[in-house]
């Protein structure tokens, strides 16, 4: 043992602004590539969690229809009616206007309101260059172009752009003007190397990291609020792999207790009075 070192500690060398907005990026990173395995997870489990218990949900929603049908005919009472004719509406599908004849047509616009409308559009080459879908087209091609993970070769960096690439690629699945912006917006920021001025940088740099911690702190809050959903809570309490089974024996507990249920109100309604 060395005694000439004991109780000797070794200086840290302190963080540089570079250095904690160079951490910053990596959490961003991080949460972004974590809020989109999340989402991926669970799109994927409500796929199969419709697919495969479908079957279940709707017969839940019969016993409902069923029990609350059995207690309306028992009691007569005004509540259970009202719950019953609820059960009955959200059942009914809405009308067609075009093949229920109860449905009145829509009324027929003013052909003279029609053609000031005319005056008011822009040429059809300009629309067409306005229109939303046309930007988000835009937009969505030259983040495309810009972020694709092929065009890097470290593995960290290609992971993070393939998390943010998925996230372009369902903001443009859904025409989301609004998030594609913000994304393109994002992009500029990440990529943006930032001036090399030393009294310029130094203001950027503290710019650049309140904007990562605000960023990664809204993806923080989104993954949260994905798992927060009933679906999202099995799957944090059970494991992707174990979620359908999870909840298909739930829904056989609740369908049991429930066919239960409506055996009693039918001994009820037999027994003499």
């Amino acid at each position: 043992m060395d005694v000439a070192n004991v109780g000797v500690s070794t200086p840290t060398t302190p963080l540089t602004l570079e250095d904690t907005v160079a951490g910053a990026e990596a959490d961003l990173a991080q949460a972004q590539i974590e809020l989109e395995h999340t989402r991926a997870q669970l799109d994927h489990l409500t796929r199969q969690q419709h697919s495969q218990l479908g079957p279940l949900y709707d017969r839940l929603d019969q016993l409902d229809l069923d029990i609350a049908a059995m207690r309306a005919t028992l009691t007569g009472d005004p509540e259970d009616l009202r719950r019953l004719q609820a059960l009955y509406g959200a059942a009914t599908p809405e009308p067609d206007p075009l093949t229920d004849p109860l449905v009145a047509p829509a009324p027929a616009v003013d052909p003279e309101y029609t053609s000031t409308l005319r005056f008011t559009q822009p040429d059809g080459a300009v629309a067409e260059e306005l229109s939303p879908a046309k930007v988000a087209q835009r937009i969505y091609r030259d983040l495309a172009r810009r972020a694709h993970p092929d065009l890097v070769q470290d593995p960290v960096e290609k992971e993070r752009r393939s998390a943010f690439i998925a996230r372009v690629n369902e903001a443009y699945r859904k025409l989301d003007l609004y998030e594609l912006q913000r994304l393109a917006e994002e992009w500029a920021v990440v990529s943006n190397t930032g001036p090399t001025d030393p009294g310029v940088r130094q203001m950027w740099l503290r710019q650049r990291l309140i904007w990562l911690k605000a960023r990664t702190a809204e993806a923080r809050v989104e993954r949260e609020t994905l798992l927060s959903s009933p679906i999202g809570q099995v799957l944090v309490e059970v494991g992707a792999a174990h979620v359908l089974e999870v909840l298909s024996a739930r829904l056989w507990e609740q369908i049991s207790g429930k066919e239960q249920q409506l055996n009693l109100l039918r001994q009820q309604l037999l027994m003499p009075r």
